[in-house]
């Protein structure tokens, strides 16, 4: 995958905050064990990510420039950062259960860095961080993450600190080179959540807007009607999916993602087109073509 900006927490999900930052998830393949399609793909769009990161990383945004790029956004409950760490099949701490001892050397690095640019207290910073992951046989992909929208307080946060994200995310998604990602949960009505209301105010046509439908096992009832009658008016289209679990495997969690999707008297009349993050990747990187062409 690509250079994905992310943001990273320094605690609790529920009550720390995170800054902009990012991850690079690159195509690290062995000629031997690649997969054709992905391979061929990534040798042509690899080049431009890397102007595309290079340019980001002399902050060239500063002055003005605006560059093609996937933003995710998503509220507090949309269980934003699972999919994102579901598409670089790279997992932390979950639940508790700790994870292999090199991501969680990850992690920690990470917790660190965050620590030291927006202290231990429960703070939002715009400074971006960089991560840059190598995988074989994985699609490359250049993504903003930006901090979870909520308006819920606990102590020790700033009094503003849901207006602090509201700017830090309008800020992304606001340009017309930005492709946005949008994550909500299957338990919402879509229509009040908020990150969808944010994307139809900068995107109105929604010609720029994806969107993500987590926990869709969690509320299959309706859904079908909810993707297909698009209320909200997503032009690039809905993928639903099965969010990991417990301590389940990249693997395990894929696997019994299929088998709901495929079995459930409810989930399995939805197309497969829009279901899975598999699906998931195999639209975004046309959707990153497209744009980073913008560059050539």
């Amino acid at each position: 995958m690509g250079v994905s900006e992310t943001p990273l927490s320094n605690g609790n999900e529920m009550e720390t905050y995170e800054e902009v930052s990012s991850i690079a998830l690159v195509n690290a393949k062995d000629e031997e064990d690649a997969v054709p399609i992905v391979s061929s793909y990534n040798d042509r769009i690899r080049p431009l990510l890397d102007a595309v990161d290079k340019l980001k990383f002399l902050k060239v945004r500063t002055e003005g420039i605006q560059l093609p790029t996937i933003v995710v956004v998503g509220d507090q409950s949309s269980e934003k950062s699972s999919i994102l760490e579901s598409l670089a099949s790279l997992f932390f701490e979950f639940n508790g259960k700790m994870v292999p001892t090199d991501e969680t050397h990850i992690a920690n690095a990470i917790n660190l860095v965050i620590d030291e640019i927006v202290g231990n207290g429960k703070g939002i910073s715009n400074t971006p961080l960089t991560l840059i992951e190598k995988k074989n046989c994985v699609h490359d992909l250049t993504m903003i993450d930006l901090p979870r929208i909520t308006k819920a307080l606990v102590p020790s946060q700033l009094e503003n600190i849901y207006e602090q994200i509201v700017g830090i995310v309008m800020e992304y998604i606001s340009p017309e080179e930005s492709i946005i990602l949008n994550i909500s949960s299957a338990t919402l009505d879509f229509s009040i959540c908020e990150s969808i209301r944010m994307s139809r105010q900068v995107d109105r046509t929604g010609e720029r807007t994806l969107a993500v439908v987590t926990k869709s096992d969690k509320a299959p009832e309706g859904l079908l009607e909810k993707v297909n009658a698009d209320d909200v008016n997503i032009v690039l289209g809905y993928v639903c999916v099965r969010n990991r679990i417990s301590d389940e495997s990249y693997d395990e969690a894929r696997k019994e993602g299929a088998i709901l999707l495929e079995n459930h008297p409810l989930l399995s009349k939805i197309s497969k087109s829009m279901m899975r993050i598999p699906v998931l990747a195999q639209k975004l990187t046309p959707i990153q073509a497209t744009i980073i062409a913008m560059l050539a």
